[in-house]
């Protein structure tokens, strides 16, 4: 099963497994990942699963859409590259991948 590893404000990494099409958002809320809120449960009304993308993630992961970019204007951590809302990363078969840095602080 594929995975995806989260990177941890406090320095830390969980890895967990996670089905093809599942949200990295899901994934997270479904495994107990800290730091991932998950507040809306998927429908896009919050930015409470601020995540970062590290470059050699970002293919897998895709480009944000437009509604994606305007709810990152509502986050409590600046914008940055590779900034995402993770509950719009579906998971793919790849076996590993992404990996996201968990933002420091969520709302």
């Amino acid at each position: 099963m594929p995975r995806v590893t989260y990177h941890l404000p406090d320095g830390g990494s969980r890895t967990v497994e996670a089905a093809p099409g599942e949200s990295v958002m899901m994934a997270a809320v479904g495994n107990a990942v800290p730091g991932i809120l998950g507040a809306c449960g998927g429908g896009l009304a919050s930015a409470a699963c601020h995540v970062f993308v590290p470059e050699p993630w970002r293919a897998l992961a895709g480009a944000p859409q437009s509604m994606e970019d305007h709810m990152r204007d509502m986050t409590v951590t600046e914008r940055g590259p590779g900034g995402r809302l993770c509950r719009q990363i579906a998971m793919t078969e790849a076996p590993e991948g992404p990996q996201v840095q968990i933002a420091a602080e969520q709302a």
